[in-house]
């Protein structure tokens, strides 16, 4: 599910002059960026996966899960986030996105960090196997539950 807009958006970004950044606006910046829940949803029809096995393998709380479903919870907590993408088997490029609309990203100079993204690149997606991996390698594991 590569984003072909962000990456024509990147090329015409390339290739502008500073002076017309405001009609690029105008032209290629006109409809709003999805909400979390909007992106988790349009992922979840697109790819015809199941609500209840997706909260299932993500460890969260049904209502915690639900309520960044709806939409009811706009900044949800980055590891809860990391635990939907990761049950719901995205690529990194999509889990990406995911945490773009949540204003963080993965850093692969944290060690914790990088650890996850080699999960998503292995595609090692049960949380399980992902804490485990996460311990083993002295880091902390996904928070999916409040302490």
């Amino acid at each position: 599910m590569i984003d072909e807009k962000a990456l024509d958006i990147y090329d015409k970004l390339n290739c502008i002059k500073k002076e017309r950044f405001g009609d690029f606006c105008k032209e290629s910046l006109s409809s709003p960026l999805p909400t979390i829940s909007e992106y988790l949803y349009s992922y979840i029809i697109s790819h015809k996966l199941s609500l209840a096995e997706i909260i299932k393998n993500s460890g969260l709380s049904k209502d915690y899960a639900y309520a960044i479903l709806n939409g009811n919870r706009t900044n949800p907590a980055r590891d809860r986030v990391i635990a939907l993408c990761l049950s719901m088997n995205m690529s990194l490029y999509e889990a990406s996105v995911a945490l773009a609309l949540c204003k963080t990203i993965l850093y692969p100079y944290d060690k914790r960090d990088a650890a996850i993204i080699l999960c998503f690149s292995q595609k090692i997606y049960d949380i399980d196997t992902v804490n485990l991996f996460l311990i083993e390698n002295g880091l902390p594991v996904l928070e999916t539950t409040k302490s």
